[in-house]
């Protein structure tokens, strides 16, 4: 059911767009006896796909609880904002507020698409330093090791709570759009990576939008849930 909700809200939200695209077109092309009839023959079918767009919103953000992260907030303020303005400008006729309404549909569609408020998946990278690596005694090796890998797992923390949380939970166990148990994973550390890279079924894929050294991390974090 989670999924098909999910899946419901992003196909609501698309035709959304559209008819307001194509409305916001036909205002500015000054073919108001056209959109006078579009909206007249579509008056309902535009304030379901509204409810259904509040509707299928809110219940994800119950889904989430208290990981909802805060682009969805401020996406769904927005949504509230965008479904009157749409109403009057286009009874009204006013094309400055069409072009509003029709830009902040696009930013709402592009935070949700990137799970950003900037567009840009924030992420903590691990510092690449340039030059040779500084000669160590062979006794020194294990400390230096362990740091490394302390600093990997701190990195892999970060992402995870930052990107991976909301679905599967701080302990990997919350399952929501029946992402998997991760403290029972049998996945070792190669599939794990291969698995945040091509990603499944709702899941994003990752690669190109972590580093591939955030990955690994992340990869690694996850050994650490069990």
């Amino acid at each position: 059911m989670e999924i098909g909700i999910l899946h419901t809200h992003v196909t609501v939200v698309t035709l959304f767009l559209l008819f307001l695209l194509f409305k916001s077109i036909l205002l500015f092309t000054n073919k108001i006896q056209l959109l006078t009839t579009v909206r007249t023959k579509f008056k309902v079918a535009d304030s379901i796909l509204g409810v259904l767009i509040l509707v299928t919103g809110g219940y994800l953000l119950t889904l989430y609880g208290a990981d909802t992260p805060m682009y969805l907030w401020v996406k769904s303020v927005i949504v509230l904002i965008i479904i009157p303005i749409g109403i009057v400008a286009f009874k009204k006729e006013n094309k400055m507020m069409a072009l509003l309404a029709l830009l902040l549909t696009f930013y709402i569609y592009g935070v949700s698409e990137s799970g950003s408020l900037t567009f840009s998946r924030e992420s903590a990278s691990i510092e690449e330093t340039d030059g040779p690596e500084p000669e160590m005694r062979q006794e020194e090796q294990p400390e230096i090791i362990a740091q490394n890998m302390e600093n990997v797992l701190k990195t892999g923390k970060e992402i995870y709570l930052a990107e991976c949380k909301k679905c599967h939970g701080v302990d990997g166990k919350k399952g929501l759009f029946k992402s998997p148990d991760l403290t029972e994973s049998n996945l070792n550390l190669a599939e794990r990576i291969a698995w945040i890279k091509k990603g499944k079924g709702v899941m994003p894929a990752y690669e190109g939008e972590l580093s591939e050294e955030d990955i690994e991390a992340v990869a690694a974090y996850l050994n650490e849930l069990k």
